[in-house]
């Protein structure tokens, strides 16, 4: 997902948004991969409240990274407007098919913990959700493609 597009999603929710209150710190937000082809996902990507993150790259390496202030940012801001108790424990079809990857995101605000997941080709996703989501393992400036670039 492009930034204008990250922080434009931040914006639109935040005025849809009933309420907009910090995140509980401290925070964790993780996006677990499995399945496809070859069983192994397309990677893990966790970011915490300090803006430090650590992704686990598909070929097994692992390795952590801080973000800029405005990286992070972005993400408090898609955190903010996120309305985690209305997401279901699971997106996945009756018939979830075939060699598909498997995305399990497990969020932590200050404890209270809230985990979903879904395939390639879920269900329909909320909105807030799908915005984490992109913004975790979407686009070029995803934490995903930050890990492709960050780590050596």
């Amino acid at each position: 997902m492009k930034p204008s597009v990250l922080f434009l999603s931040a914006f639109l929710f935040g005025g849809c948004a009933a309420s907009s209150t910090r995140p509980l710190e401290p925070w964790r937000l993780e996006i677990a991969t499995s399945g496809g082809i070859a069983g192994r996902g397309a990677g893990t990507y966790a970011l915490a409240s300090d803006g430090q993150v650590t992704a686990t790259l598909t070929d097994g390496r692992r390795c952590t990274f801080a973000l800029t202030a405005t990286e992070l940012r972005g993400f408090a801001d898609l955190l903010r407007n996120a309305r985690p108790a209305s997401w279901k424990a699971s997106y996945v079809p009756e018939n979830p098919c075939c060699d598909r990857f498997e995305y399990v995101l497990t969020l932590d605000e200050g404890g209270t913990i809230t985990k979903t997941k879904w395939i390639d080709d879920p269900l329909p996703l909320p909105p807030d959700l799908e915005a984490l989501s992109g913004a975790v393992i979407g686009g070029e400036k995803s934490l995903r493609a930050l890990g492709a670039e960050r780590c050596p």
